[in-house]
């Protein structure tokens, strides 16, 4: 579970920026709201960030995404650049290190992973784990100019034979992770195997806007050998008053034709690996999903084709919501809003908090800013990204500001009292141009 990601130097982010789940000492819903991750600390579930288009909220959602990624893709080989973007908006910051430091809690023991980086090579990445008081670190990686080589001096705790560091050393390409060299090393079992675990299992890639759910609803529901998935989905439609009282998964073999065989190869949303199995199989499964509408006047089947983005895109959230209640996730989700009626949101965020009791965190973005005016909604999970006059993102706390606990969050963000808010002009237009403000 995230406890702290600080950023720095990343897109649209200069300065270090921190997104915390430290709970301030609000009272309100609190069980709801937090898990107890080690004796005497707890963490927020939750981060919902606002900001205005351009102001750099899905940044955060890239920059964790990124981390993910580099600490379990090892590149192909050294001469391959770490891709990402500094901060470009001047001439220092394109030419400095991009620094990440990620604080979470596994197995009530509090891990520190501090990486510092540019795209040709980690100049530092440093692991340490709080078993007591003290830190006792894991292993600390430096990039060596004079040798072009990383460093790397693995801790006792640990407990790497001589052969095993020496492999994980060989792994390790000043492109690479220390983490992801692990991956791919035949070591023995330490607590990198627990932290590795964390980042391939427990970290889900960025749910955009733009993705159609369709596919993952299919996916899983074809897992689904127990019906728990499918009764599940059958009970948040009917309660959310979608007229949906049942669902049915459909399957047909397709055998691949050369036609199909160039369209998956082509396909980039299926991984290198996986093409040749599916081609040396011969044929694809091909699925549709049916829906059982109830009516005054009976019960009517519907294929998925005739049902509307918004009932489609909320079942696809709902399989997420299953994953967060049942196991120990970090899902982000940016513009949750997405094709959603405000009610079902809310609905949705509800259910999360009120039924999650593992330690599963939901991070997302919206537009929506009803949610601001919702009783439920504690004023530290609630961040604001906006620019500063030199083009650099900032990213506060709500309950940092000092707002008064009568005073609604709503109505103070609609005017401006906490960040600025875009301001257009005005909206005649002379020749094209628009009128300037008299």
């Amino acid at each position: 579970m995230i406890a702290e990601f600080r950023i720095k130097n990343f897109l649209s982010i200069k300065t270090e920026q921190v997104l915390s789940f430290k709970p301030t000492a609000d009272a309100l819903m609190r069980d709801e709201y937090t898990v107890e991750v080690k004796e005497g600390v707890r963490l927020l579930k939750m981060a919902l960030i606002y900001g205005a288009n351009a102001s750099g909220k899905t940044n955060i959602l890239a920059a964790l995404s990124f981390i993910r990624d580099l600490m379990i893709k090892a590149p192909e080989d050294k001469t391959k650049e770490i891709e990402f973007i500094p901060f470009l908006l001047d001439d220092n910051s394109r030419n400095e290190p991009t620094e990440f430091v990620l604080t979470f809690y596994l197995e009530k023991e509090r891990y520190v992973l501090k990486v510092k980086l540019d795209n040709k090579q980690i100049y530092e990445e440093i692991l340490e784990c709080y078993s007591g008081i003290r830190p006792a670190k894991l292993y600390v990686r430096n990039y060596n100019p004079d040798t072009d080589k990383s460093d790397i001096k693995f801790g006792k705790e640990l407990k790497l034979s001589k052969d095993s560091k020496k492999i994980l050393s060989g792994n390790t390409f000043n492109n690479s992770s220390v983490l992801a060299a692990f991956g791919k090393s035949n070591v023995e079992r330490t607590k990198l195997n627990i932290v590795y675990d964390f980042f391939t299992k427990h970290i889900n890639d960025v749910l955009e806007p733009v993705m159609s759910l369709s596919s993952y609803i299919k996916r899983n529901l074809d897992k689904d050998k127990d019906g728990n998935l499918k009764n599940f989905l059958k009970n948040i439609l009917r309660a959310s008053d979608f007229n949906i009282c049942d669902l049915k998964l459909e399957k047909e073999e397709e055998m691949i034709t050369p036609e199909l065989e160039r369209a998956i190869q082509s396909s980039e949303n299926i991984p290198d690996n996986a093409k040749q199995d599916i081609i040396q199989k011969g044929k694809i499964n091909n699925f549709s999903l049916q829906f059982k509408h109830h009516t005054d006047n009976g019960d009517f089947d519907l294929p998925e084709e005739l049902e509307s983005r918004g009932t489609i895109r909320f079942m696809g959230m709902s399989v997420i919501l299953k994953q967060l209640l049942e196991d120990n996730r970090v899902i982000t989700i940016d513009e949750v809003e997405t094709s959603l009626h405000y009610e079902l949101l809310s609905y949705f965020i509800q259910v999360f908090l009120a039924n999650s009791e593992k330690t599963s965190q939901l991070i997302m973005t919206t537009h929506d800013i009803n949610l601001l005016n919702e009783s439920f909604i504690r004023r530290d999970v609630v961040w604001f990204t906006y620019k500063d006059s030199v083009g650099q993102t900032l990213l506060e706390r709500l309950s940092s500001f000092g707002l008064h606990k009568n005073l609604s969050p709503y109505n103070a963000y609609r005017q401006g009292k906490l960040v600025d808010l875009p301001f257009f002009g005005s909206i005649y237009l002379k020749d094209n141009n628009l009128c300037e403000e008299k």
